[in-house]
């Protein structure tokens, strides 16, 4: 019964979420800290202490890439719920979500923003980018060859991995002209939002007084008042994680051991 009310909570609270940051851009907290609650009296009253440690764990890694501007603060929200209400009480399970929802959205996006700006034609020289994605291809390609070697990683699942992070090589490639593009905006220092995150194509004054910081909190909005800075270029309108987050719980949910099938 504990376990259909976890999953029930599952797919319900990741649609929703789903939905919401589809339309607005944000995961709410009133979506997640439900989530959060039910999900921590459940473990703790089913003596599901593995959930309660993946949950912290992850929340602090995940805090970690959200202070870098890396993920949003809904989705670390978010993922700590799915961990705390795990049905399985393994870590398995959270590993397969985030590695699908992963894998589904640098698939999605990397295809949609590459054709997207390919079609614009006005394609821009980036040439540390391209030295870059060469460099991690190198990477990428000789860890696969180690593992296959040891055969360490199936061949299928080095094809299915291979084609997402060829994909993702090539939106690094591009990444600066795809950011220009689509998502850069300059605006008011007045109206800048919670949690920005600040373009690296700001002026190096605006950049050094916040320490080469990407995410704009508080703190930084007042810095930039303090010197008079009238106006920031920030990202907006980047790709929505929800979505996925909600794909890649529907398959740990109803494939719970997709990583060790993958890699054994």
């Amino acid at each position: 019964m504990i376990t259909l009310i976890q999953q029930g909570i599952l797919l319900i609270g990741t649609l929703i979420g789903a939905i919401t940051d589809t339309k607005t851009g944000y995961i709410y907290d009133w979506i997640t800290y439900p989530m959060i609650i039910i999900g921590l009296i459940l473990s703790i009253t089913q003596g599901q202490l593995t959930n309660i440690i993946i949950a912290g764990t992850l929340f602090i890694i995940l805090l970690i890439g959200y202070k870098l501007g890396k993920i949003g603060g809904g989705d670390v929200k978010l993922f700590t719920a799915i961990s705390l209400l795990n049905p399985y009480n393994n870590p398995e399970f959270i590993i397969t979500t985030i590695f699908t929802a992963s894998i589904l959205s640098m698939t999605f996006y990397s295809t949609y923003y590459i054709i997207k700006y390919l079609k614009k034609g006005k394609i821009k020289k980036e040439k540390n980018e391209i030295k870059k994605a060469i460099i991690y291809s190198t990477i990428i390609i000789g860890y696969f060859a180690i593992l296959l070697n040891l055969k360490m990683i199936k061949i299928e699942t080095t094809i299915i991995l291979g084609i997402p992070i060829t994909l993702g090589i090539i939106f690094i490639a591009f990444q600066n002209g795809i950011k220009e593009n689509f998502f850069e905006k300059k605006i008011k220092l007045k109206n800048a939002e919670e949690d920005e995150i600040l373009s690296k194509n700001n002026p190096q004054k605006i950049l050094n007084l916040v320490n080469g910081k990407e995410l704009v909190e508080e703190k930084e909005l007042t810095i930039l008042k303090k010197h008079k800075i009238k106006e920031i270029i920030v990202l907006r309108n980047l790709p929505k994680f929800g979505p996925f987050i909600f794909l890649g719980t529907i398959i740990a949910l109803t494939h719970p051991t997709l990583i060790t099938t993958l890699l054994i």
